[in-house]
C-alpha cells in the first residue's frame, strides 16, 4: 500500500505529504539531549515552539532522551499546539515486552502531557524480547488509542525481513536511521526497501553532528549552496529531502539554526547538483548500519547515566 498521495515514485517538496490520511511536512525537528539541563529549558521550548511556527511540525523525541527530559520539554513546547504537532516517541528496548511497551507509552504521554502520540518507533531492534511481541503490544496500545502509528529505527535489511515475517510488521509505516550526506549507508538497503513497502525513512543526525566543515566534501557542498544563496546545512538537508520519503528531523536550539532548518525545505536541488554532492560525499564501503553494545547491561547502565547526569544539572 502507498502511503504517500497515490504517487509510485514520491516527490517530495516544502509542501505536506499525507500518510495515512495525516499531513507530514518535509522537516522535522529532533529533540536529543534536550531536557539534560533545567538552564536551558526555556530556550529549548522556545525553539520548538519557533520551529512549529514555521512549519517544523513533526517533533521527534524519545522516552531515552534525558531519560524523559526530552519529553517533558516537548509537552511544555506544544500544550497550546498539539492538535498542529504530530508527536513522534520511542520505546526503549528493555521496555519492549508486552507489559513494558503499554507502561512506557502511558509514562511518555505522562511527560508529554498527551493522551496520544501519532507515531510510536521501538528505539533499536533487540534480541532480547521476540519482535512478535513488541509489535503486538504496540498493536495493544494502538487499539486503545494511545498510539495513531507504528515504527520502528535503527533497523536495518535483515531487521525489515523480519518485519515482513512477522504479525504485525506491515503496519509498521516508519524507520527512523542515521542518514546525512557524511552517512549515506541507508541509500543502499534501507531506502529501496521503504520505497517497496510504503515506509517513511526518519533521518536523525541529518547534519552530521555539526561535522560537515571537517569533510573534504563541505568545499563543494559550499559552493552549491553559494550558488544558491542558501546556507551549506540548508542544502545537506535538501539533499535528503529530494531522495524521496525522506524526513529529516535536524535538532536546533538557536533561532538562527531554526530558521536555518526551515528554510530547507524550500531548497529544490537540481539532479546535478545532487550529483555533485554525491562526488563530494561517496556512498561508503560499508554496508550495514551501525549497531550497539549488546542490549540488557548497557541499556540498563546507558539509562541509568543519563538519569542521574540530567539529576546532577537540575
Amino acid at each position: 500500500m502507498d502511503m504517500w498521495n497515490g504517487a509510485t515514485e514520491p516527490r517530495l517538496t516544502g509542501e505536506a505529504r499525507t500518510m495515512g490520511g495525516r499531513p507530514w511536512p518535509a522537516l522535522g525537528q529532533g529533540t536529543w539531549h534536550m531536557g539534560a539541563s533545567r538552564a536551558s529549558r526555556a530556550r529549548e521550548v522556545d525553539a520548538l515552539r519557533l520551529g512549529i511556527s514555521l512549519g517544523l511540525t513533526l517533533i521527534d523525541t524519545a522516552e531515552f532522551y534525558a531519560a524523559g527530559g526530552a519529553e517533558e520539554v516537548v509537552g511544555e513546547a506544544v500544550r497550546d499546539c498539539r492538535e498542529r504537532v504530530t508527536l513522534v516517541g520511542k520505546i526503549w528496548p528493555s521496555h519492549a515486552t508486552r507489559q513494558g511497551v503499554l507502561a512506557s507509552v502511558r509514562r511518555s504521554l505522562e511527560r508529554l502531557g498527551t493522551d496520544h502520540l501519532d507515531v510510536v518507533l521501538l528505539h533499536w531492534p533487540t534480541r532480547e524480547v521476540p519482535l512478535a511481541q513488541t509489535l503486538e503490544a504496540m498493536a495493544e496500545a494502538q487499539a486503545l488509542g494511545l498510539i495513531g502509528r507504528l515504527g520502528v529505527s535503527n533497523f536495518d535489511l535483515p531487521w525489515l525481513e523480519a518485519l515482513e515475517r512477522t504479525p504485525h510488521g506491515g503496519a509498521v509505516c516508519v524507520n527512523q536511521v542515521r542518514y546525512s550526506l557524511l552517512d549515506r549507508r541507508s541509500e543502499r538497503r534501507v531506502l529501496p526497501w521503504a520505497r517497496c513497502h510504503g515506509q517513511i525513512v526518519m533521518a536523525y543526525t541529518p547534519l552530521g553532528h555539526g561535522h560537515l566543515e571537517r569533510w573534504p566534501g563541505h568545499a563543494a557542498l559550499a559552493r552549491v549552496a553559494a550558488e544558491r544563496g542558501a546556507d551549506p546545512s540548508q542544502v545537506a538537508l535538501a539533499y535528503l529531502i529530494s531522495r524521496g520519503g525522506v524526513v529529516p528531523v535536524p535538532k536546533a536550539v538557536h533561532p538562527d539554526h531554526v530558521r536555518s532548518n526551515a528554510g530547507a525545505a524550500t531548497v529544490h536541488l537540481a539532479p546535478q547538483e545532487i550529483e555533485r554532492l554525491e562526488e563530494a560525499f561517496p556512498l561508503p564501503r560499508a554496508v550495514a548500519l551501525a549497531t550497539l553494545p549488546p542490549y540488557g547491561p548497557f541499556f540498563r547502565l546507558a539509562l541509568s547515566a543519563v538519569g542521574w547526569e540530567r539529576h546532577l544539572h537540575r
